[in-house]
């Protein structure tokens, strides 16, 4: 089966991805974790650089990428899929100022999908008014590449709400321009009611499997298809979507943008509108 997203590919190429997700998943303190996720993967290089002594260079790059795919576990291996008419408005969309003042996030971990461009795992980091992201191409750990010898490419970047987004977007390479951008618009998305986050399994997935996990009444058909999707590769996906996106043409005369609203809650502040392109 050709796996079509990174964070697929990262469990079924990393040999440590299992163990890191039952870690995340099953301990309590979130500190504690990390650093046994941090020296097992170490553990698993260093054994690894006995025969490609390039891997010993990778740890710190993998490291971070287990902990990000340990998160995604530990907050419910939710994975957010960028409608492709939504993805085509926010690239006619130019980027807010700055980020909104309040995030609304679907979990405070979890995988976007921005399809051609690639994805990124995002960790919310509410405490701190951030958002960490580790952003991956589209190519990654593709059919076909070694991605123990071969050099992988990520991005890990830190954002502040309501922070400029100008800074962020000067400081990274012009290669990442186009998935930040698509990133930062998807997260701002996900501020506005109107978008709809529809659970279903990709699009790949067997349909007898999909009908078993989907029945109406019994709970254990429901389980045992999904048990059956899981075990095959298969990945649960929320499809994001928004009423009045679906209808625009694949042309824009005018360009989309963001506008603020004062909001007059005991909380005050403002929330972003979306203006979408026409």
């Amino acid at each position: 089966m050709e796996m079509n997203y990174a964070v697929q590919r990262y469990a079924a190429t990393r040999p440590w991805a299992r163990r890191v997700g039952q870690l995340y998943t099953q301990a309590v303190q979130a500190e504690a974790v990390q650093q046994e996720g941090m020296a097992l993967v170490a553990r698993e290089l260093e054994r690894a650089a006995q025969v490609y002594p390039a891997a010993t260079a990778r740890i710190a790059i993998e490291q971070r990428l287990a902990d990000a795919y340990g998160q995604f576990c530990r907050h419910g291996r939710l994975m957010a899929h960028l409608d492709d008419k939504l993805m085509l408005a926010l690239a006619h969309t130019r980027l807010p100022g700055n980020m909104p003042d309040r995030l609304t996030l679907p979990a405070e971990a979890f995988y976007l999908h921005a399809a051609a461009l690639g994805g990124a795992f995002v960790m919310h980091l509410p405490a701190s008014n951030a958002v960490a992201l580790l952003l991956v191409h589209a190519d990654f750990s593709a059919t076909g590449s070694d991605w123990l010898a071969d050099a992988e490419h990520s991005l890990a970047l830190l954002v502040n709400y309501p922070g400029e987004l100008a800074a962020p977007m000067a400081t990274v390479a012009a290669e990442w321009h186009a998935l930040l951008s698509t990133v930062l618009g998807g997260l701002a998305v996900m501020t506005q009611p109107k978008l709809e986050m529809l659970r279903g399994w990709e699009e790949a997935a067997p349909a007898d499997a999909v009908a078993l996990a989907s029945h109406p009444t019994c709970a254990k058909s429901r389980k045992k298809g999904r048990s059956q999707l899981l075990q095959a590769g298969f990945q649960e996906v929320s499809y994001c979507r928004m009423a009045g996106v679906a209808e625009a043409g694949t042309g824009y005369a005018n360009q989309g943008y963001w506008r603020r609203q004062a909001l007059s809650d005991a909380q005050g502040g403002s929330r972003l509108v979306w203006v979408m392109p026409r």
